[in-house]
């Protein structure tokens, strides 16, 4: 039987042949495993009026510690413009989401102004797989919001179309970006 330091050693001899996307994909479904059992604690115990505030909350805190850790990591200052922000948001995307259940694009509808568009969405796919996408609120806005906080933006957003609506997709306009 191994013990200590061997065994941690034969743990991380078996991980290192796992590639690094799968190992990146593992970690976003446990961060989204956690969130969904923590909104639905909190709906069983507070209702769903409390539970989607707080889960904004959360968002929104985790959000910008999550954007502080990234800029730190790759190195990167507040965006100056507005390709510095899309990278910054996107690189967010591909660092935080889950791909298996996340699919989106953005797209430049003139200066400091996006369209969002999601076509495939994690919470909304087990929202509607347990029946209560009428009750839950879209929990990305406080991400986001969190995300723009760190970069020390104030964003605005409008849904415009929702999955949770009968929409095909979810589409979102972000605007008003002022960059210090």
């Amino acid at each position: 039987m191994m013990e200590g330091t061997a065994l941690k050693d034969a743990a991380r001899e078996m991980l290192a042949k796992l590639p690094t996307e799968e190992k990146r994909e593992f970690i976003a479904k446990s961060r989204w495993t956690c969130d969904s059992h923590w909104m639905m604690s909190m709906v069983l115990n507070a209702g769903w009026n409390v539970a989607n505030k707080m889960n904004l909350q959360v968002g929104q805190a985790v959000g910008k510690v999550e954007m502080h850790r990234l800029m730190k990591a790759l190195g990167l200052d507040k965006p100056k413009n507005d390709k510095e922000f899309m990278m910054l948001v996107t690189l967010a995307m591909e660092a935080f989401i889950t791909h298996d259940y996340f699919d989106y694009e953005f797209k430049s509808t003139g200066k400091g102004r996006w369209l969002g568009i999601v076509h495939q969405c994690y919470a909304y796919t087990k929202v509607r797989s347990i029946g209560v996408e009428k009750d839950y609120e879209c929990g990305c806005f406080g991400l986001r919001a969190g995300w723009y906080q760190a970069m020390g933006l104030e964003v605005k957003e409008n849904l415009v179309k929702c999955m949770k609506d009968g929409a095909d997709r979810c589409e979102i306009t972000v605007e008003n970006v002022i960059y210090p």
